[in-house]
């Protein structure tokens, strides 16, 4: 989403915050789910990652201003936080769920529960 910006409309406290859908792409091994949202402009400690019951929800806060001086023309990242709200299944382990965050790129690995895995069964006789 692009933006035109005056400086003023940078700076001001009082607009209300608004939340936008991360871009990401899900990817399935034997093994997890592995979640990858881009949240740029979001530090470890403006973001949220949370499991209630079946639901998947991480929240950032994007912390952003503009040096003294400066007016940006042009934005190519929206100015706003991010939401994402994602069903989890029974076939995932939730007590198990990691999070990284590095440059901007949020990475989870949400590993399946023990009962879905693929598994060998022993012949005998």
């Amino acid at each position: 989403m692009n933006n035109l910006l005056t400086k003023d409309e940078s700076k001001a406290p009082t607009q209300p915050r608004r939340a936008v859908t991360p871009r990401y792409r899900v990817r399935e091994s034997e093994e997890a789910f592995t979640i990858i949202a881009e949240v740029p402009g979001v530090e470890r400690s403006s973001l949220e990652t949370t499991v209630d019951e079946d639901t998947l929800t991480i929240s950032g806060r994007r912390t952003w201003s503009a040096p003294e001086g400066w007016t940006p023309v042009y934005r190519e990242i929206a100015q706003a936080d991010y939401r994402l709200v994602l069903e989890l299944d029974h076939r995932v382990n939730r007590e198990a769920i990691r999070a990284e965050l590095t440059q901007g790129v949020l990475t989870l690995t949400v590993p399946k529960a023990e009962a879905v895995k693929a598994r060998k069964i022993e012949i005998s006789g």
